[in-house]
């Protein structure tokens, strides 16, 4: 399996961050005997606790007395328990999540060497110079999975690669019976929306800077026209209208169960669907462009780790985040257990995750997520917020408005 990018277009993070190099033990570690690591963890249905301590246990058993102990989030997500974590001050030594670069001043910088530099995406996630976040692999976002038989049932043999098109497709299995686009609450469907619509957003120069500088708005962007789409959607009952009140696990076992014809989503999905689909056959396309022209793929790290400056135990967190990025394989268990992507490392694939991989392959280039340059902290979930408005009354123009006043206000803060 391969993993390739042309033309990346990345967008770099750009927060400041205070943390020199790593170049040894702590202060802290100095005689403390401390010999436990706690790692703050991303929890998915697949990144489950049990995933993380198998994970690390090779490496625990190399060590002498050290215990391992993975910490499940305890308020919504992992960002909002590390700044629950911070105010207290018991922090744990590392988080293994993407993190908002809110956070990056209380990360420490990585050593300038080749287990660092050559994890995925390592440049693109400089800070001030400094690396403070290190990936086990690269994850592709904007893809169409799709059960075969709903589209068979809805006379659909030519994939859509345009905007209208897909929602003419969408109807046509509306009419076939199925629910046409699953989606969710939570975090879900503001991420479905930037996978559907930054990739048009980004595919020429840099649509944020020039937000800041006054040069451009979401109002009359790509963005105005998928929102205008998803608009369409929820009124012609193409999404279900009460969408809100499900649980990405729900968006899960509705697609996995049949009832569903689409789902947009990340390649992490793909032992999910593998494990649960034995019924009917997925498909996957990459999400529509505006004129069905390709555009990158949306792409961000898998499985990033950081190290916290205040951990007590900064040797022994750097050693255990060194193997788990560098060591082959314990990367190849990582990058098969979400179906992710990282060059010259193999592992057995499935027939689903071979075609997110050609899709990976015959991308013009990628671009980078919902953090990048110049792009203040908090936009994922004020995009979140703006998409789920329209399931209450909201307009296209209003959710574009409503960005653009939050970027106003929250733009070189």
């Amino acid at each position: 399996m391969r993993y390739r990018a042309r033309g990346l277009a990345a967008i770099l993070v750009t927060s400041a961050l205070t943390a020199g190099l790593l170049t040894g033990c702590g202060a802290d570690d100095a005689g403390s005997g401390k010999k436990e690591l706690r790692i703050l963890a991303n929890i998915t249905p697949v990144l489950t606790k049990e995933y993380y301590e198998k994970l690390v246990q090779p490496w625990v058993a190399t060590q002498d007395g050290v215990t391992v102990t993975i910490e499940v989030p305890s308020a919504e997500n992992v960002q909002a328990t590390l700044q629950q974590e911070l105010a207290s001050g018991d922090v744990p030594d590392i988080v293994a999540s993407n993190l908002d670069p809110v956070v990056a001043p209380q990360l420490l910088g990585l050593p300038e060497e080749s287990w660092v530099l050559d994890t995925p995406l390592a440049q693109q996630n400089r800070v001030d110079g400094k690396i403070w976040q290190v990936a086990t692999g690269a994850q592709i976002q904007s893809l169409v999975f799709y059960n075969k038989a709903a589209f068979a049932a809805a006379g659909i043999d030519k994939m859509p690669t345009g905007l209208d098109d897909f929602t003419a497709a969408l109807r046509k299995l509306k009419g076939a019976g199925y629910l046409p686009l699953q989606t969710a609450g939570e975090w879900v469907t503001g991420a479905q929306f930037a996978m559907l619509a930054n990739p048009e957003l980004l595919k020429s120069g840099n649509f944020y800077a020039d937000r800041t500088k006054g040069s451009a708005t979401f109002a009359g962007s790509a963005y105005q026209r998928y929102l205008d789409a998803y608009a369409t959607w929820i009124a012609e009952g193409l999404v279900d209208r009460n969408a809100l009140g499900l649980k990405y696990q729900d968006s899960i076992d509705a697609f996995t169960s049949g009832k569903a014809a689409t789902y947009v989503i990340g390649n992490w999905i793909v032992p999910s669907i593998d494990e649960a689909t034995k019924k009917f056959d997925v498909g996957v396309f990459p999400t529509p462009s505006l004129d069905g022209s390709p555009v990158g793929q949306l792409s961000g790290p898998a499985q990033p780790y950081s190290i916290l400056q205040g951990s007590k135990n900064r040797q022994l967190a750097l050693d255990l985040v060194k193997y788990l990025v560098s060591d082959k394989t314990a990367i190849a268990t990582s990058l098969a257990s979400e179906g992710n992507f990282r060059q010259g490392v193999a592992y057995e694939a499935s027939p689903l995750n071979k075609s997110v991989a050609a899709i990976l392959d015959s991308a013009p280039g990628l671009v980078l997520g919902t953090s990048g340059a110049g792009i203040p902290g908090g936009f994922g979930d004020e995009l979140n917020k703006q998409v789920q408005a329209l399931y209450v009354r909201s307009t296209p123009a209003d959710a574009a408005a409503a960005l653009d006043s939050w970027w106003k206000l929250n733009a070189n803060q």
